[in-house]
């Protein structure tokens, strides 16, 4: 005895011991998902940035690619005369918001000038315009880096160069516009540049083409304007630098292959705001969860203990209700015993009846009596059978199984032929797929259904009977028999599954009411559902869903 209490508090001082190291290595791996969470999140804002910088830059090209296509179409049609004007030109750059245009033959020889420039006419332009000699040379569409123009006096341009097929040879179409005056500086301004940031576009030589800040009308090269930045893009495309007093993020990305570069920068304070103060809450959020953990983890102890004690219950109750479950199914077969007796009891007493007793009334209204015990008899035989059947199907395993669904219907309806009396019938079935199911019961169902179609078009002289198929939920399909008998009123089709409600007259468990009732039930027992659409003049529909093969 006094060595296991020896051996207890030996235990207690160790989980003394042990307690404060495990849960100061739990606060250190707190700490440490702290710390990588902050860096995390500002690793996320990074990438961020970076593919929105992307997403833009490939905007811009779209966007300048867009314009060349649409110039080069519209020069096509518009400038392929053999002289054209400055008022043609004029009006052809009207609509694409250029500042100058030129158009120059397969030389490089200016043809026409807006705003006009009547010395410049027949000259070879090319020289002072390389985009146009590249979009010559190689009959593709240039676009220029950042130059003085010629045509407008003391104002940066950049120009897109475009050939253009006309009957009298090639040409060139170069249209110059004032990029921060465009669509794409609103774009720079309002669409790219973050809080507190701005946005470039810097042409290959460094100069820049277009900002969100004002550089003036003169071209201007980034080292100039922002040296700082442009020190750093030398380093590397994407990174961090010091300016006026505090640190910047940039990204860049490539507009054109060796041509215009998108460059994006955000100061520190503003990029990483938000995650700054996820990283601040996530940090209370540990500290309040290291704080509570002990209580935590007893709390969690209590709810699992009470957890196990709740499963127990229910593995009890479980038990309980599978043995009342098992006293019911014996109480109905008793009942079901103890009614045959009786019944058995009747029809022969009516037999008695009918031979031995014919004093005190004639013989045919004693008949009529027997007759009406006897159908009394065999009525409620039918009942007992029909409910056994039901309480059978509720406790039977179903074989699940890949079921020709076509097959089994042109099975049922052959085994039907009895019922339709030779009867003019037309029986149309589509291609049903098949389905998986216990076919035993599925052929029940089928029986049962196509019956109830025969009854409900026996008034008719020539009637006819649809069994078909449409899509159905996922993992489903929905399967229909239609017929073109009496409908069911409003009033039926509440009922038309509720047990022992009689609809019409047939020689199947119908005659009881059941044999909608365990359709339904075998529907159910394959997790599909059942449901029927009639109107008393517009025959009847039976569908039902039934899972993918």
């Amino acid at each position: 005895m006094v060595e296991a209490d020896s051996e207890s508090r030996l235990g207690g001082r160790w989980t003394v011991f042990l307690s404060p190291v495990v849960w100061l290595l739990l606060m250190a791996l707190a700490a440490g998902t702290w710390v990588w969470a902050g860096s995390f999140l500002r690793t996320v804002e990074k990438e961020g940035m970076v593919q929105r910088t992307q997403v833009a830059a490939d905007f811009i090209r779209s966007y300048m690619t867009g314009i060349a296509t649409r110039q080069r179409q519209d020069a096509s049609k518009s400038l392929a005369d053999r002289t054209v004007g400055a008022g043609r030109l004029e009006m052809f750059g009207a609509g694409l918001g250029y500042t100058s245009m030129i158009v120059l033959d397969h030389r490089g020889r200016a043809l026409a000038i807006w705003p006009p420039r009547p010395e410049l006419i027949g000259q070879d332009l090319t020289g002072s315009q390389p985009h146009v000699r590249l979009a010559l040379q190689e009959d593709r569409m240039v676009v220029s880096n950042v130059f003085t123009s010629a045509v407008v006096p003391n104002q940066s341009l950049i120009a897109i160069a475009v050939p253009f097929s006309t009957p009298h040879g090639q040409r060139i179409f170069s249209g110059g516009f004032i990029v921060a005056e465009s669509p794409l500086g609103n774009y720079l301004r309002e669409a790219i540049a973050p809080p507190g940031g701005y946005a470039y576009l810097i042409d290959r030589f460094g100069d820049v083409v277009a900002t969100t800040r004002n550089p003036g009308a003169q071209v201007i090269s980034l080292s100039r304007f922002a040296p700082q930045l442009a020190a750093a893009l030398r380093r590397g495309p994407e990174g961090d630098y010091h300016r006026a007093g505090q640190d910047w993020h940039y990204t860049s990305a490539q507009v054109w292959p060796d041509s215009w570069r998108l460059v994006v920068v955000a100061p520190h304070r503003r990029l990483y705001a938000e995650p700054d103060e996820e990283h601040r809450r996530f940090g209370i959020v540990l500290l309040v969860s290291g704080l509570c953990g002990l209580a935590a983890a007893a709390t969690i102890t209590y709810i699992a203990h009470r957890r196990w004690q709740g499963q127990q219950q229910l593995l009890r109750q479980d038990a309980r209700l599978r043995a009342f479950h098992a006293e019911l199914e014996l109480f109905a077969a008793s009942i079901s015993h103890d009614l045959r007796t009786p019944l058995t009891a009747m029809s022969t007493s009516a037999e008695v009846l009918s031979e031995h007793y014919p004093g005190q009334m004639s013989t045919e209204e004693a008949l009529v009596f027997v007759q009406k015990i006897r159908s009394s008899a065999a009525r409620m035989g039918d009942l007992i059978t029909a409910l056994l059947a039901f309480s059978q199907l509720q406790r039977d395993q179903i074989d699940l199984q890949r079921v020709d669904l076509a097959a089994l219907t042109d099975q049922v309806w052959e085994g039907l032929a009895r019922h339709r009396d030779e009867r003019d019938i037309r029986f149309e079935r589509a291609d049903l797929p098949p389905c998986r199911g216990d076919s035993e019961l599925l052929r029940q169902a089928l029986a049962t259904l196509l019956d109830n179609a025969i009854e409900s078009t026996r008034d008719r002289p020539t009637a006819r009977i649809e069994v078909g198929y449409q899509a159905g939920p996922e993992g489903f399909v929905t399967y229909r028999i239609h017929d073109d008998g009496t409908g069911l009123d409003a009033d039926q089709l509440k009922e038309v599954f509720t047990p022992f409600q009689r609809l019409r007259r047939t020689g199947t468990y119908q005659s009881v009411g059941m044999g909608l009732s365990l359709v339904q039930r075998i529907v159910t027992r394959h997790r599909g559902r059942i449901w029927v659409e009639s109107s008393p003049e517009g025959g009847t529909t039976f569908f039902f869903t039934l899972p993918t093969a």
